[in-house]
């Protein structure tokens, strides 16, 4: 299994310096949303053999309206010209309609069916240039019901795509909205009955995801995943949340969840070829912090603080994790 990370210049650190301690540590893929952040980057993925999960945006309410508005040929053709490995070229991520706000969002029959048509209009783009990119879609939890079952028109978008993308955490939705994130953070990492229970719990569901696409008989990035360090925060000033880590228990509970994939994705046969940490650093200045979805723990799920301090010993966990070395 390849491990990858999200890398963001929110706060202007330079991509090439956070991709080469990156590299150091054993990641080997990095993910990004957009082709200006690809052109950015390209130079140092190119100097240290790094592959890239290509993003291309796709803006949800524009997709219903019209799918053609959102073929972006030009984007696709441009990260074919970059010169450097790519793993998949990601057409959207997180596709709502309803908007952001918690318990608002939806993934509808209409955005299925009209993402369906986009990726399949980029699917004749790449034969038509000979090109075998795969193509995939990162899907949060929003395609599923309550039982966990993906919705019954999630199943064309699988189909039309050549990998299945999922961003994947053991969090529920009071892990990631309000202050009160921060609480159930603490719990998790500090109480060692409680993240047993709810390791569990992503267990069933992560058992249960890997049933479903096993039918559509396709392998899987996780596509974002990861957990905060925090156990509590502070304020610098009125907006900035400065997040307080607990990196000994931290770097425990990576250890017991990343040895959950590693052992179910064995079981089930390997079908997971990649996964992606959301995120490398923290990220103090987080879109989502003060937006509708009021989610102030995003700026704790960095693998490093925010100055780039790895948090753990992460060329050692990663090692093991890509050798099938105990991790418990």
């Amino acid at each position: 299994m390849k491990i990858g990370a999200w890398f963001h210049t929110a706060d202007n650190v330079p991509l090439d310096g956070q991709l080469a301690l990156a590299a150091q540590n054993g990641i080997t893929m990095a993910r990004c949303y957009s082709i200006d952040y690809a052109r950015q980057a390209a130079p140092a993925l190119r100097q240290l053999n790094l592959s890239l999960l290509a993003g291309l945006r796709v803006d949800g309410p524009a997709l219903v309206a019209d799918w053609r508005s959102q073929l972006r040929l030009d984007e696709i053709k441009a990260y074919h010209n970059l010169g450097i490995k790519l793993d998949a070229i990601c057409v959207g991520n997180e596709l709502r309609e309803g908007g952001d706000e918690p318990g608002k969002k939806k993934f509808t029959r209409n955005l299925a069916s009209n993402l369906v048509n986009l990726l399949n209009a980029y699917r004749v783009w790449l034969s038509e240039h000979h090109l075998s990119t795969p193509l995939t879609y990162a899907m949060e939890g929003i395609v599923f019901d309550e039982t966990g079952n993906f919705l019954d028109w999630v199943w064309q978008v699988m189909q039309a795509c050549d990998i299945v993308g999922i961003n994947s955490y053991p969090m529920e939705n009071a892990g990631w909205f309000t202050f009160g994130a921060f609480d159930e953070s603490r719990r998790f990492l500090i109480d060692s009955e409680i993240r047993k229970a709810r390791l569990a719990d992503y267990e069933k569901r992560f058992r249960l995801l890997l049933d479903q696409v096993r039918k559509v008989g396709k392998p899987i990035f996780l596509t974002e995943t990861g957990f905060p360090s925090a156990v509590g925060y502070r304020r610098e000033g009125e907006r900035l949340i400065v997040p307080e880590s607990d990196n000994a228990h931290y770097e425990q509970a990576m250890e017991e969840f990343l040895a959950l994939i590693r052992r179910v994705d064995d079981e089930y046969g390997n079908p997971i070829r990649g996964m992606y940490f959301y995120e490398w650093r923290d990220n103090l200045y987080h879109a989502k912090i003060w937006n509708v979805e009021g989610s102030p723990i995003h700026v704790a799920f960095g693998l490093c603080d925010r100055n780039g301090v790895p948090k753990m010993n992460l060329k050692s966990l990663i090692e093991k994790m890509k050798n099938g070395e105990s991790l418990e």
